[in-house]
């Protein structure tokens, strides 16, 4: 009994400290997005104090300084929970592998303010977000491994294919995310100013600088749309012949459905001269799109169904 009320404790804290997290990232963006990332010229403290004097830009700024304060004392109570506990040794190399991207994520968030906003660090401070938040939704599924019973699932040529397009799905989604970020901390959000062309071609001349970035960014789009169309028609037409549960076929059409609105909103981001709130929910789609995907990696992997 102390053990499974020791593993549901610590489930809770890691869908807190996922909630928070992916909060966190889209506070980011629009901090980023409204120019409120120097609004605090200073770091750790904000115009040298711990709590600075009310205004808009500042306050977004110091809440999301404040948020990740959050994240980083629960993560660390997290991990002494971890390394104090038997029960939880098989979360322990998971534990540092988060720590270490958590410690660098901080010095990168410094690093992003006293190197004004440059370009590359601030693409890399959303990027050690992304993959520390992999890495807590690893640890959640690793812990769920012993609470949820296994489903042992027919192996096949078309299950293995499903298998890898899951898992490229994955990594095209974390490539995007970083090509956005660099898209946005670049900004070349409108220097192709139509879709699905740019400028009128479909790969302009030359090819280099925000107009590479943001051709890369779309190319990247298409083969992802690619790969999660694939995942759709064999989760509808052969879903029953490759062992797929119905929670793994509803996650399929999910994940299509997302991807298709995320398309649409990447569209209307360029109609209208990227907005704000659209660059966030951008953001927040893609994040939603790589939580649904691990999810149903993981499923495919028997951690639950």
């Amino acid at each position: 009994m102390g053990c499974m009320a020791l593993e549901n404790r610590n489930n809770f804290l890691l869908s807190l400290l996922i909630f928070l997290t992916f909060d966190l990232m889209l506070l980011g963006a629009g901090v980023r997005t409204l120019d409120a990332g120097l609004t605090c010229p200073d770091w750790p403290l904000c115009f040298g104090k711990v709590i600075p004097r009310y205004h808009f830009g500042v306050y977004l700024e110091f809440i999301h300084r404040l948020i990740a304060g959050i994240v980083g004392l629960l993560y660390l109570a997290f991990f002494v929970q971890v390394w104090r506990n038997t029960h939880l040794k098989k979360l322990r190399l998971l534990s540092l592998v988060g720590l270490f991207f958590l410690m660098a994520q901080i010095i990168m968030g410094g690093l992003t303010v006293l190197k004004l906003l440059d370009a590359y660090i601030v693409t890399m401070h959303l990027t050690l977000a992304t993959v520390f938040l992999i890495t807590l939704y690893v640890m959640k599924q690793t812990l769920l491994l012993k609470e949820k019973p296994s489903t042992p699932t027919k192996s096949s040529k078309r299950l293995r294919f499903f298998k890898i397009n899951t898992v490229l799905g994955i990594i095209f989604v974390v490539v995007q995310i970083v090509l956005g970020g660099l898209v946005a901390s670049t900004y070349s959000g409108l220097v192709c100013v139509d879709f699905p062309t740019c400028n009128g071609q479909i790969l302009p001349s030359p090819l280099s600088g925000p107009i590479a970035i943001q051709v890369f960014h779309r190319f990247g789009a298409y083969w992802l749309s690619l790969l999660v169309t694939l995942l759709f028609i064999f989760a509808i037409f052969y879903g029953l012949k490759m062992g797929l549960s119905k929670k793994q076929r509803i996650l399929s059409v999910q994940i299509f459905m997302l991807v298709l609105t995320q398309i649409f909103i990447g569209v209307m981001n360029l109609k209208y001269l990227m907005p704000p709130f659209l660059s966030v929910f951008h953001l927040a789609m893609a994040l939603t799109i790589l939580l649904f995907l691990l999810r149903l990696h993981f499923s495919l992997k028997n951690r639950f169904t």
